[in-house]
């Protein structure tokens, strides 16, 4: 089942959101489980790495299940600007793991 794009302007800003997301939980698991980070969210900051990376996976998923809901066909300028702001925050925190990221190589 297929949404058309036409129909769902919240569709690039849903799977952006599931991308940054899903590459967050793995890069921070990878992060946490060598020592190089700690999780910087206070809530998740108590979780072991793994249940850091499932609970950011099952995010992903529930954000993969709005992709076939009319939820993604909405045309309201909030919910837009709340994906924008979403995704910017997101890719800002990718920035943060670019940073330690080639300690991994070393």
């Amino acid at each position: 089942m297929s949404i058309p794009d036409n129909k769902a302007p919240l569709k690039k800003y849903i799977w952006l959101l599931i991308i940054l997301n899903g590459l967050d939980g793995i890069l921070t698991y990878f992060g946490l489980t060598r020592g190089l980070v700690t999780e910087a969210n206070p809530l998740l900051s108590s979780f072991a790495p793994f249940t850091i990376l499932g609970i950011k996976l099952f995010l992903s998923v529930c954000l993969f299940g709005l992709l076939f809901t009319t939820f993604a066909g909405i045309r309201k300028t909030f919910w837009r600007y709340t994906f924008i702001f979403a995704n910017v925050l997101y890719t800002m925190i990718l920035a943060l793991h670019l940073y330690w990221l080639p300690f991994l190589f070393i």
